[in-house]
């Protein structure tokens, strides 16, 4: 499956505790069993609202929302295998998707301009939290913290707190977007299927191959597994601290090109709680908050438990109050679920 331990030679295993074997085990069984929360809750859905839930185009919106916190989740990951954590990641969605807005506000540049500043200005964004945490030695909490602040102040900052429009990149409407142009991104599809579907599954592979088929990722998953040991076996620790948040960056630029394409605007207030979904979907998908065991089709499956969970709830005219109480209480029983390994 999914998971990657720390068992190649060179890299050392965690000292104490259950063997990894039971360990992986246990993180199998619970893919198998989010798996099927996923298929319970459809089906909860199709008996709830059996005209609009099951539908093609409810299934078309769910996976066209999740796919921007779902390229999140992905660089939450790779931080949280690290025993990290990045709270920054809607406010520098907001922040890069307003730097992108000015170098092409007034239909100057184009959208090649705009993807290159949104996912150069996040990555930048990131790098900073990167060098604080790897080699500042600033707790990830309190680091990515103030980024939260720093981005959100940016976003502000940069057009006088008005959001851009974005639409002179597709002639100056919704329409029918063109190939390739940035609402294309957004609202374009192939084969019915959404883009920015396209683009959250090739994510989630590249991913998956990242974190389950390469010495970086053994690395990664043995830097949050046991970060003195890994140094002694030769691990660069700091590179690899530096890189996840570099990449958590990156992922936050991909999503700020998603969600601007999706609005046809960039929004200083967008954004807003993302790094609580990305959190919450990678903590249910079976990833340790504690470090050292990560799982990418945990974390897809987390996204669309998250997808399915709060698509229902608007079609129960459910208020966004009562929402955010559901969300807050499932990222906190996921993470009480967690609790004994700490001691591990």
């Amino acid at each position: 499956m999914s998971t990657t331990n720390a068992t190649e030679p060179t890299v050392p295993k965690t000292p104490s505790g259950p063997s990894m074997l039971t360990r992986v085990r246990g993180l199998e069984l619970q893919e198998y069993a989010l798996a099927f929360v996923v298929v319970a809750l459809f089906v909860a859905g199709a008996i709830a609202k059996p005209d609009t839930f099951p539908t093609w185009d409810n299934i078309r919106n769910m996976l066209t929302q999740a796919s921007v916190v779902g390229v999140l989740a992905i660089g939450m990951t790779f931080v949280i295998a690290t025993a990290g954590i990045d709270l920054s990641v809607g406010s520098i969605v907001a922040a890069a998707g307003l730097f992108g807005g000015i170098l092409v506000k007034d239909g100057s540049g184009g959208t090649l301009l705009f993807i290159i500043g949104a996912i150069g200005f996040a990555t930048a964004l990131g790098s900073v939290n990167a060098i604080a945490v790897a080699y500042g030695r600033v707790v990830p909490f309190i680091a990515t913290l103030a980024m939260f602040s720093i981005g959100r102040g940016i976003a502000l900052l940069l057009n006088d707190k008005l959001p851009v429009g974005l639409l002179d990149l597709n002639g100056g409407s919704f329409g029918e977007p063109k190939a390739l142009s940035l609402l294309w991104f957004g609202s374009g599809r192939i084969a019915g299927i959404p883009v920015s579907v396209y683009i959250f599954l090739a994510v989630c592979v590249g991913g998956w191959v990242l974190l389950n088929r390469t010495r970086y990722g053994r690395y990664v998953v043995a830097v949050g597994g046991n970060r003195e040991a890994a140094r002694i076996a030769g691990v660069p620790v700091r590179r690899i601290i530096f890189s996840v948040y570099v990449l958590s960056g990156l992922l936050a630029g991909v999503a700020t090109v998603l969600l601007c394409a999706r609005l046809g605007s960039a929004s200083p207030v967008s954004g807003n709680l993302y790094e609580l979904d990305a959190i919450g979907a990678v903590v249910i998908g079976g990833t340790s908050l504690a470090g050292g065991r990560a799982t990418i089709v945990g974390t897809f499956l987390g996204v669309l438990t998250f997808a399915l969970i709060f698509s229902l709830m608007t079609q129960l005219n459910l208020s966004t109050e009562v929402q955010q109480v559901t969300k807050g209480a499932i990222v906190l029983g996921a993470v009480l679920l967690q609790r004994p390994e700490a001691r591990y």
